[in-house]
């Protein structure tokens, strides 16, 4: 069965993380989507990122990017130079049809092009159009540049993560808290878009502010400050309602397992696992106030108690008596979790030049249209031919003029020249 937004075009001009991997989402259940990028300065994500750039001794290693390769399958890929006039030209047809335009660019670029909102609804009147702004399109700092750990700080969630004794700590060189976010909710915000135009029969701009998303999120550190004139701060893995709250050590290397404790019913529970169930009637212990007091205490005799067994056997022991723990899992974990692989989270995909790859699938299952992965992510400039002959109504001999005069490229300008 086709995916649930088969029909869906988008021409989507993002690049690293935020955004592709919105349309990365609408690709997966149905959606087409072809990414444009500059064949002689494409995706820079093709390039770095997390650590795992591709070795430069293989053939074509901007293809081989497994960052890049993770939020780009199942598209196709179009080589284009927007700063030329036949390259605007190409992208003004495809816009023409398209139902959603995505880009991520700073504040202006487009318009500089020539492909700002109000010249692309000329060639499609409906148009959706997405920008993944890092500030927002207006306001006096929108045309600042942002990264993932920027976005960190600017949005208020560097100020609570971290330890009080520590500098601001952001969400992690690997996760850039940001990106993953926008990408999530992105997704559903270009639905909301396909959705407005089918109500209205009319095109929408939609302005995402990815740092505005992120400190969205942070309402309780707002709403205290605004009730309480309390400015909230670093407190490491402690919880002011939840105590204990914390990471503690298993037996094994670097392994830990996640203990939060809600309530006394459950603190009664957690000491007769550890086999202390007179702390759960001693008034040092009993109640959240005398619990917040002795909170070290409290997470020397956890440590102890842990520290004896496997991080998954401690989570099985407190599940079981209803107290939330988890174990803390790394990469290989992750990889190997057996409930993940039950729930099918990961799936291999093949990359012609990257090769075999595990790759993460959605939090989330439609039991009638699932989401497929049909294709790896293209390599430079992949489909180009075929999205300009076949869907643009352009020659062979009219792309082979665009090549020649470098609208088109497959290669890296520092590697072609």
């Amino acid at each position: 069965m086709a995916g649930v937004l088969a029909g869906i075009r988008i021409a989507d001009l993002t690049i690293i993380t935020a955004g592709a991997a919105a349309t990365q989402i609408l690709a997966d259940f149905g959606a087409e989507v072809i990414k444009v990028e500059a064949g002689r300065y494409p995706d820079p994500f093709r390039s770095w990122g997390s650590g795992l750039t591709p070795p430069a001794d293989i053939d074509r290693p901007w293809d081989a990017s497994p960052p890049f390769n993770v939020v780009n399958r199942n598209k196709l890929g179009l080589s284009l130079d927007l700063k030329d006039p036949r390259g605007r030209e190409v992208f003004l047809r495809l816009v023409a049809v398209s139902d959603v335009v995505t880009e991520n660019f700073r504040r202006g670029v487009m318009e500089r092009l020539g492909l700002g909102y109000d010249e692309l609804r000329k060639v499609r009147p409906d148009l959706v159009m997405v920008s993944f702004s890092s500030q927002g399109n207006d306001g006096p700092e929108s045309g600042y540049a942002s990264y993932g750990s920027t976005l960190d700080a600017l949005s208020g969630l560097m100020s609570v993560t971290g330890y009080d004794e520590n500098s601001p700590v952001w969400s992690g060189n690997d996760v850039n808290y940001p990106d993953q976010v926008v990408s999530l909710l992105g997704a559903g915000i270009i639905l909301a878009g396909l959705r407005y135009r089918r109500l209205t029969g009319r095109g929408i701009y939609i302005d995402l502010s990815q740092r505005e998303l992120v400190t969205a999120m942070l309402g309780e550190v707002i709403l205290d400050y605004t009730v309480n004139g309390r400015r909230r701060t670093p407190s490491g893995n402690r919880d002011g309602s939840m105590v204990p709250h914390g990471c503690y050590p298993c037996r094994g290397e670097d392994a830990w397992v996640a203990i939060a404790v809600e309530d006394d019913r459950q603190w009664a529970a957690l000491c007769r696992a550890m086999g202390r169930p007179h702390l759960a009637s001693d008034p040092d212990f009993a109640t959240l106030p005398a619990r917040r007091r002795r909170a070290a205490e409290i997470d020397a005799l956890i440590s102890e108690w842990t520290s004896r067994y496997d991080k998954r056997e401690v989570m099985g022991l407190l599940q079981a008596v209803g107290v939330p723990a988890g174990a803390v899992l790394n990469g290989r974990d992750l990889l190997e979790d057996p409930h993940l692989k039950a729930r099918g989270f990961f799936t291999r995909v093949d990359h012609p030049v990257g090769g075999p790859q595990l790759q993460r699938t959605w939090p989330f299952n439609l039991s009638r249209t699932p989401g497929t992965v049909r294709s790896p992510a293209p390599c430079l400039g992949e489909h180009t031919r075929r999205v300009l002959t076949g869907l643009l109504g352009y020659s062979d001999a009219e792309v082979d003029e665009l090549e020649a005069a470098g609208v088109i490229a497959y290669a890296p300008a520092k590697v072609r020249a």
